[in-house]
């Protein structure tokens, strides 16, 4: 019994000890690059996002064996023939021939009211302004009424952001409760309902893109994907 009660206290301290020094670990896997929405800055976030979106709609366009371009991006006031459908610098807009805007009087009222999540909110604005590029890039000239085109961009938006959410870089329900804060703030404007649609038909086409993930589903009248 005597020499049972010595070898159960020595096993114990072996057990002890082994837990003092466990084996060397591997050598930890480096940290990804930060996310776009952790640039704090509006140039270096729009400038990172556009390279995201360009990623997605890259990769779409060439799954049809099509070719995409990117759009310029203006951070701030761009040339002074840059405006708005409206002629208003308060809100961002896409121009075939200059790009993406995204004005300094827009991106104030942002801030304003989002405070330091005003980049989420800047996402869904940047997704659907380069949803009027695809427009532009597969059908340049068509003529289609202005809730149509809007409503497309708005579905395009979803499309990106649900092939984002799948690639790890987005949270779609955050993206969604964002757009669908910035859609009610648009609101406000007098003529954004009569062209671009009230929040509920907007947030309906957003979701269409956004739970499909197929640019297809986006398809109004000639605006077609295929």
């Amino acid at each position: 019994m005597r020499a049972a009660a010595v070898i159960l206290p020595l096993a114990v301290s072996m057990l002890v000890g082994c837990a003092h020094n466990p084996p060397p670990s591997a050598t930890p896997a480096p940290k990804p690059p930060p996310p776009c929405l952790s640039q704090l800055d509006d140039l270096p976030f729009a400038t990172c996002l556009l390279t995201e979106l360009d990623q997605v709609w890259t990769r779409e366009l060439r799954d049809t064996g099509r070719t995409y371009t990117a759009p310029r991006l203006t951070v701030g006031d761009g040339a002074r023939g840059d405006r708005t459908r409206d002629g208003g610098p308060d809100r961002a807009f896409y121009s075939p021939r200059s790009g993406i805007h995204l004005p300094t009087r827009y991106l104030m009222a942002v801030h304003t009211a989002y405070g330091p999540r005003a980049q989420m909110n800047l996402t869904f604005t940047m997704s659907h302004e380069i949803g009027h590029h695809i427009q532009s890039l597969l059908h340049p000239g068509t003529d289609v009424r202005v809730n149509d085109r809007e409503a497309q961009a708005d579905c395009y938006s979803g499309v990106w952001a649900h092939q984002e959410a799948a690639d790890g870089k987005l949270n779609s329900e955050q993206f969604r409760a964002a757009a669908t804060a910035e859609l009610n703030r648009l609101s406000t404007y007098p003529d954004e309902v009569a062209t671009h649609g009230d929040p509920a038909q907007r947030l309906a086409s957003l979701d269409k893109g956004l739970h499909s993930g197929d640019p297809a589903a986006c398809d109004v009248g000639p605006l077609t994907w295929r």
